[in-house]
């Protein structure tokens, strides 16, 4: 027999011998049956139980010493039942390792409180006018004017067409709670509105760029609507067709808070002007270009046609009274139209000056002209005829021949030069201007995340919030319906992802 044979039958004995240990283990430790419960009998069916039930088994009590034998620990001590106590139990709070239910409760507490502080600190937004202007270099917010694009950006288009601009609003001012938390925080939104047509288009900017003009300046046809009578008429043409660009403050109103935005007449002060009277000799209504006084000179030669043409009160038969007045307004267009072509010949020669325009407004001070007005005797109450004489320069109610018409343009040229530079005006005009522009501003305040100040169809302030509501403004030169608000609002969803796509425009009523 070889190595390997006997290597081979030593391996098969050890291992034989291994097997027979485990079976000899395992039959010494194997379960074992109880004879008694072996010999037992088997039945080869079910027995059958009672319909009446047997006794309650009773109650078997083990003694903690004899628990503690079974378990090999210690018993626990007894308790009184006098240490209890027999409230009804409150309910514990789980726990958790490392205090992570804590935490996990904690952060939850902690975001329902905040929507809660969220919704109870909502804020709407009023865009309050600067009047006076501070500092128009760290402008964030304004409203008119020009958009400040990143350099590449097209000119938005509605309908394949260009829009007007309507304002720029930066959003890393906007209050946390506006919109109740919804929209973007930081860039700009601009807004852009058809040149005819309520539908508005808003671009969301990243970064400010350079100012862009318009490609066109403001259809007649659509919002321009300049303060006074220049939105009709012969005067029309007069008006500066652009919106001006105001700085606005964003001026967070929260429940409770004065809110600047005053619900008044806002041509109040403007029908005050008219009915008091006043005369453009005052310093405060002088030229401040060569642009505003030329304007000025064409007025006046497009109204002193009235001094000849004007009709004569039906009552008048004081023939000789007649004469005068007729002598008196002769005098006073002829020498008008010598001041009205000096002033065409000059911007070729000179350039314009303060002391041109004084000496304008003081030549014309010096023309008189007569006009015949009704008036009451305070003794006998009878109407009479009685003529007065008055400055070229001057205005009356009762004696409206020109100045009411030059102020208003005044008034359009003025913002807009304001607008630009206030340095542009005089120290007495913008003490006169100011106050007015002032009062303007606070009865025609754009506003955004709010309850429409006037009634439209369409607004359910469960869904949509208002994007920003434009209302109808001498100030801006803007004019929306009959006097109206542009209303424009946004689902709620669409603007938590920044989705300016679709919006909603309505003019209210």
């Amino acid at each position: 027999m070889n190595q390997i044979q006997s290597a081979a039958l030593t391996l098969a004995g050890v291992t034989l011998a291994f097997l027979a240990i485990v079976f000899a283990i395992w039959w010494y430790r194997r379960p074992r049956a109880d004879p008694a419960a072996a010999a037992a009998p088997r039945e080869s069916r079910l027995p059958k139980l009672s319909r009446r039930s047997g006794p309650e088994p009773a109650a078997v009590e083990m003694a903690p010493s004899r628990l503690a034998r079974i378990s090999r620990k210690t018993p626990l001590e007894q308790l009184d039942e006098s240490d209890f106590d027999h409230a009804p139990a409150a309910e514990v709070e789980p726990t958790a390792p490392d205090g992570m239910l804590d935490a996990v409760a904690s952060n939850v507490e902690e975001e329902a409180h905040r929507s809660e502080k969220v919704k109870e600190e909502a804020v709407s937004l009023r865009l309050v006018p600067q009047i006076p202007r501070r500092d128009a270099i760290s402008t964030n917010s304004w409203l008119g004017g020009r958009p400040r694009l990143p350099a590449g950006t097209a000119w938005p288009k509605i309908d394949d067409q260009p829009a007007d601009f309507l304002g720029q609003i930066s959003c890393a001012d906007l209050p946390k709670s506006l919109w109740d938390g919804l929209g973007p925080r930081d860039g700009a939104l601009a807004f852009f509105i058809h040149r005819r047509d309520p539908a508005v288009h808003v671009l969301h900017l990243g970064e400010a760029g350079l100012p862009v003009a318009a490609p066109f300046t403001l259809d007649p046809e659509g919002w321009l609507g300049a303060y006074g009578g220049l939105s009709t008429g012969d005067l029309a043409s007069f008006a500066a067709r652009v919106f001006p660009e105001w700085p606005v403050d964003l001026v967070a109103v929260g429940p409770g808070d004065a809110d600047p935005r005053n619900e008044a007449d806002p041509n109040a002060q403007g029908n005050a002007l008219y009915n008091r009277g006043y005369d453009i000799a005052d310093p405060a209504f002088h030229p401040f270009d060569w642009g505003s006084l030329t304007a000025m000179i064409a007025v006046l030669e497009m109204r002193l046609e009235r001094l000849i043409t004007e009709a004569e009160p039906a009552n008048e038969h004081n023939e000789a009274e007649r004469k005068r007045r007729a002598d008196i307004n002769h005098e006073a267009r002829e020498r008008a139209l010598e001041i009205v072509a000096i002033v065409r010949d000059s911007p070729a020669r000179d350039d314009f000056s303060t002391n041109d325009a004084m000496a304008v407004m003081a030549g014309l001070h010096a023309i008189h002209w007569a006009k015949a007005v009704h008036t009451t005797d305070p003794e006998t109450g009878e109407t009479r005829i009685e003529t007065i004489t008055l400055p070229l320069t001057t205005h009356r109610a009762d004696a409206d021949l020109w100045v009411h018409d030059y102020q208003t343009i005044l008034f359009d040229r003025a913002k807009h030069a304001w607008s630009v530079h206030p340095d542009h005006l005089s120290v007495a005009a913008r003490a006169f201007y100011e106050p007015w522009w002032r009062d303007l501003a606070d009865r025609e305040m754009a506003a955004m995340g709010h309850e429409p100040f006037r009634h439209i169809h369409d607004f359910d302030e469960d869904r949509e919030v208002v994007l920003i509501e434009l209302p109808t403004s001498g100030l801006m030169s803007r004019r929306f319906g009959d006097g109206d608000n542009l209303v424009v609002t946004i689902d709620k969803a669409r603007l938590a992802v920044g989705d300016f796509s679709k919006l909603r425009t309505q003019v209210s009523s």
